[in-house]
């Protein structure tokens, strides 16, 4: 009996050791990664709230201004004066920006990927070349781009050679062009560039689509690469284009664009963003601006956060459903 009860205390102890060591390495590995997380984002993020309610001295201490930050930043936004007429200009800068992705350059990178997932005539060639703006630096490829359409490099030898006049598309201001040149130039960077991450997503979420479901749509009459499309192969891939839609809307002033690798700190109020606005403002700024920024911040997010839910609602209600390949 008593060596029955000795035994059963041993494997109970061996249980709760297996279990303590578990537990210790879940703990290993987890506690670096959680210290960040609260450090990085629970911490900075409650700092930046508390900021948006207090002045910044220049010595670095804080006294409690209630909402005078928000009315501050909102009577600055809807200015033209000083800081306020980058503000407005990076306002409708970032909606342009975000109306163009999902107007124009979402239905490219379906069709584009869409001819890959099929395997078009030299589909690897194109996959490949738009994989290099990835491989290469960033930095790399900015100053390519820049150099390539500035006054003097090869897009202006090109130009001057067929007897057309060339002029800065960054500045096109300081030759009479309008400042919405400077703007679409970023905007088609960002287009191109982007190419390599929409050409790897999304050719592979079509892949992931089951041949049976194709056979069976083939029977039913789907064969031309248009109503394939249509009724197959969007409806089956649509949480891919719903995570693009709605990380791009949270996002959408964050967005930095090209214009550090283009301007760095200098770039013109008619091509600046919201999210190059404020790193400009950090970077330039002296502290007693901070919690202006801050409350600046606190309100995009009013603004942003119910637009995510209804295009999350939007996308869920009115998107296309995959029962029969058909719409809701």
């Amino acid at each position: 009996m008593q060596g029955a009860i000795r035994t059963k205390k041993i494997r109970s102890g061996k249980r709760i050791s297996r279990k303590a060591s578990s537990n210790l390495f879940v703990l290993s590995v987890v506690w670096y990664p959680l210290v960040l997380f609260l450090i990085f984002w629970v911490g900075v993020n409650f700092n930046s709230i508390l900021l948006a309610f207090q002045s910044v001295n220049v010595d670095g201490s804080r006294q409690f201004v209630g909402f005078d930050n928000f009315v501050a930043f909102c009577k600055n936004a809807f200015s033209m004066q000083g800081s306020g007429t980058q503000l407005m200009y990076s306002f409708r800068n970032s909606l342009i920006k975000y109306a163009v992705s999902v107007v124009v350059c979402m239905p490219l990178y379906l069709i584009f990927s869409y001819q890959i997932y099929k395997k078009c005539f030299l589909h690897e060639t194109i996959r490949a070349i738009s994989m290099v703006p990835s491989i290469i630096s960033g930095y790399v490829i900015s100053l390519l781009f820049v150099n390539f359409i500035q006054v003097g490099g090869p897009l202006y030898y090109v130009m001057s050679k067929t007897g057309h006049e060339w002029f800065s598309l960054l500045y096109p201001t300081i030759n009479g062009k309008s400042p919405w040149i400077a703007l679409a130039t970023s905007i088609i960077y960002t287009i191109w560039l982007s190419f390599s991450t929409n050409l790897l997503v999304y050719p592979n979420a079509m892949n992931s689509i089951s041949p049976d479901i194709r056979d069976a749509a083939k029977i039913d009459g789907v064969n031309n690469g248009f109503t394939d499309l249509r009724y197959i192969v969007l409806p089956l891939i649509f949480p891919t284009i719903e995570t693009f839609l709605i990380t791009g809307l949270s996002g959408i002033f964050m967005d930095v664009g090209p214009l550090i690798e283009f301007y760095y700190l200098s770039a013109p109020d008619y091509a600046s963003y919201v999210g190059y606005y404020y790193q400009v403002q950090v970077l330039t700024g002296n502290v007693s601006q901070y919690g202006l920024l801050a409350a600046g911040g606190l309100i995009l997010t009013a603004i942003t956060a119910p637009l995510v839910f209804l295009l999350k609602w939007c996308c869920d209600k009115f998107g296309p459903s995959t029962d029969a390949g058909g719409d809701k």
